[in-house]
Formats: C-alpha cells, structure tokens, sequence
C-alpha cells in the first residue's frame, strides 16, 4: 500500500496504520482524529483516559500520525507500541486548540471531509470544528468497523485465551452459590478469581431469582434462595481482548417452566451457532435464533439482539440484529446470547463467543450445558 504511514511506526501497528490510511483514501477523506478509545488502541496499541483533557491522534491520509496530549502523557504517548515519534505534548494554560489546528493546517484539508471517533466528547469534536470552519466532519466508527471485525490469528488466539480464562473463573465460582448469599459477595468472589489468574473483571453481572428476568441487572444485595433461577454473565479483558460469557442455573428446584425455557434458549442458541457462516447476514442468525423463540411462545419476551462482534471492545461491530445484512466474513467473531425473560419471575440466556471459520463457526468457550443445571441450596 502506498502512501502509509512514515518510518517510526513498527511491526503490525505500521500495518494497521496503512490500512486506516488506505481507507481514508478510497473513502476521499482527508484524515481521521482518533480520541482516547480502543480505536486509538487498535491503531498504537496504547490510549490514555484524559478526562476533561484532550487526547487526540490525528492520522492523515498520507504521512505519519500525530499524537496531540497533555503534556503530562507525552512520555506514555511516545512509549507506546507503535513507536510514533511525532508526539505533541500541550500545557494547561495554553490549551490544545490551536496545536491542532496547526496539525490540520499541515494536512491543507480546508474545504475537505475529515473522519472523528464517536467516543472523543462532543465538546472537543465542537472545538476542532471551530479551528477547521470550511470542513466537515464524518463518524469514523463504520471506517474503523471495516479494519477491526476481521481478527487476525494473533487476535483469535488472544480471545481465545480470554474465553479460557472467563470459562475457568465460571467453573470455580460455582461451588461459592450457596442459599443466603448476595449478588454482591458473588460479584466480589468473581474479581477475586480473575485476579488469581492474573486479570480482572471487564464486567460481573449476577442476578439472581426475579432480577435474572432483567437482561442488564444491576448487581445488589439480594440474598440467594431456593428455588431460584440465576445469571452469571461475565466477562475480562486479557492483554486487551475480551471475553463475555453467560450461564444460567438453578438453585435446588425452580419453578416447573424454567426448564421447558431454558430448553427453548439453548436450541436457540444452537439455531444461531448452526447458521453462522461465511455469506450468511447477521440478520439471518438473528433470525434462526429469534425462529426458535418465537415458534416456542415465547417471541415478546426475546427483547434483544442475537449478539455483538467482540475484540478490544466487548461490544463492537458486528451487530447480530434484524436488520443487519452486512455478510459475515471468516475471523468475525461475536456473541451468540438468545434470552427469554419473564418479567417478575426469572429469565435464561446462554451466551458464547463464536468465531467464523472458512465453513462454518465454532465456539471460543466451553459448551454451556443443553439442561438447565440445579446446584444444592
């Protein structure tokens, strides 16, 4: 590819780098400003949370990026994997603003079309469109999408090794569910063993009894009883890929619907995996699950998608949704989740991560169980 980035950038970031500058170009796009997001990651291999204060990298569509920071991150910024040398550090009293239109002005793009992150905040995107008043700005999600949904066999096996890890912390949290304790203190036993196996929670979602009837329950303090249905959707981050699993389970004896349910989920869930391959729509492995759902009864109570494309972000492109055609490709990767939840009552999903091989797709995790699981009160 001609026209990549400049010599300092190394290895695969310098690769990525190109191919974010060759999209640029057949896209007609002057340049793209990245904020501190897992764009930016995806592109350097570093991203610094600024706060209030901007952090920005501005990639041109032909020469080398430009990291604009707090003069205080312009040491990490200059470490980062990429090895960019072209880092721009600005002071509290002087502000960025005028440091980047400098960088803009370089680039002559007046008049032109430029690519924002959807994560940089508004009030900065504001700011750069006042010191660039003759362009436009466009999102850089959908570029940026089209670089990242297909995984590389380094990516694939780093999510590979982050489902290993959340299957193994699921495994062992298992025997810790006994009758009276809270969602909190399970919450707590989940960090505890990520962090035995050297990570940390990206998320622990645990719900228990009526709360598994709502898909994005906020952990609390309920108390674990008899009878109940729980969720268990988990997931970390391991040297920045993600993972995302859910269980569901029983504790002693539920009631008598959940099993006819759970079994309604779980052909669901094998509908979408069975589906999913190369040339097929999101849409469609959407449809094979929700099929299943509906033709059981249960239809109005499947209140979200199938699934989410998954890598440095736990959710990202591509989107397993009505609606979506966009065709999969080998090395996506995405979530397979159907649910069923009864409001007041409980609910069941079963979540893994599966990634599109050249024939077909197969699980990243372990096999959820095919019955809904009871463990002892």
């Amino acid at each position: 590819m001609g026209g990549g980035c400049g010599v300092t950038a190394s290895g695969r970031w310098a690769e990525r780098i190109a191919r974010a500058q060759a999209a640029l170009r057949e896209e007609g796009l002057g340049g793209m400003v990245l904020g501190p997001s897992d764009q930016m990651r995806y592109l350097t291999g570093w991203a610094e949370h600024g706060h209030e204060r901007f952090i920005g990298l501005f990639v041109p569509e032909k020469g080398e990026p430009v990291f604009l920071v707090p003069e205080m991150n312009a040491p990490q910024a200059r470490r980062s994997p990429a090895g960019l040398s072209a880092v721009v550090g600005w002071r509290d009293a002087e502000g960025w603003q005028s440091a980047a239109g400098e960088i803009l002005s370089r680039w002559r793009v007046e008049g032109r079309t430029l690519a924002v992150d959807g994560e940089l905040h508004a009030v900065h995107l504001l700011d750069l469109q006042a010191v660039t008043p003759a362009s436009r700005w466009v999102a850089a999600g959908a570029l940026m999408a089209r670089l990242r949904e297909i995984k590389s066999a380094e990516e694939l096996e780093l999510l590979r090794r982050s489902a290993s890890v959340t299957d193994a912390v699921y495994e062992a949290c298992l025997p810790h569910l006994r009758e009276g304790i809270t969602e909190r203190q399970v919450q707590d036993v989940i960090s505890r063993l990520y962090a035995e196996r050297g990570t940390r929670p990206a998320f622990a979602l645990v719900c228990f009894g009526a709360n598994s009837a709502l898909p994005h329950h906020s952990t609390g303090d309920a108390r674990l009883r008899r009878g109940d249905v729980v969720i268990l959707d988990i997931g970390c981050l391991l040297e920045g890929y993600a993972s995302d699993i859910t269980r569901t389970l029983a504790v002693a004896e539920p009631e008598p619907e959940a099993d006819r349910v759970y079994d309604v989920v779980w052909r669901a869930h094998c509908a979408a995996l069975q589906t999913a391959r190369p040339g097929v729509t999101c849409e469609a492995v959407d449809e094979a699950a929700r099929a299943v759902i509906r033709e059981a009864g249960y239809g109005g109570q499947f209140i979200h998608r199938t699934g989410h494309g998954i890598g440095l972000s736990t959710h990202e492109p591509p989107y397993i949704v009505q609606g979506n055609r966009q065709e999969l490709r080998p090395g996506m990767c995405f979530s397979d989740e159907p649910g069923v939840y009864l409001e007041g009552r409980f609910g069941v999903r079963i979540e893994n991560i599966v990634a599109v091989t050249e024939t077909g797709a197969e699980p990243m995790n372990a096999w959820p169980p095919d019955r809904l699981i009871r463990i002892p009160a």
